[in-house]
């Protein structure tokens, strides 16, 4: 009779574990996340800080559960580059955006770096002369 407490008590130690890991890979998820954040973060603040600007055409998207991401391409001078944007939200679908073009920032002395700006959507060349007049006295921020 001894031996079931015995064997309960390991039942419950074995259980605490696996709650234990659930937690641990939790919040290793969570700080995963938040240092993407600040990278990303970081990036846009370099570019932001020594900015160029493009047109981009968005070329495709793909979505996931908790997000989209969005492939795009952009000229500088002759020179082709091509960049990604993610954007977060549940169940998001960006077949919509595909096809459009949107001021891509870019950073002046790596053109490669790069920032797809949604807030402004580029429909013609004019659109982009119109944007960069504007950009002299308030440029975009991220």
């Amino acid at each position: 009779m001894n031996f079931t407490p015995s064997l309960t008590v390991r039942i419950n130690i074995s259980s605490n574990n696996k709650e234990m890991k659930k937690r641990a890979i939790f919040i290793s998820l969570i700080l995963f996340a938040l240092s993407s954040c600040v990278k990303d973060k970081e990036l846009l603040e370099e570019i932001y800080n020594e900015q160029g600007y493009a047109i981009g055409k968005v070329n495709s998207s793909v979505s996931g559960n908790f997000g989209i991401k969005f492939n795009y391409t952009y000229y500088v001078g002759t020179s082709e580059y091509k960049g990604n944007k993610k954007s977060a939200g549940i169940n998001q679908d960006g077949k919509y955006i595909v096809g459009r073009q949107f001021l891509v920032v870019y950073k002046l002395s790596e053109p490669a770096k790069s920032d797809m700006n949604f807030k402004y959507r580029i429909d013609s060349e004019q659109d982009f002369i119109d944007m960069l007049e504007k950009f002299k006295d308030n440029p975009p921020k991220p």
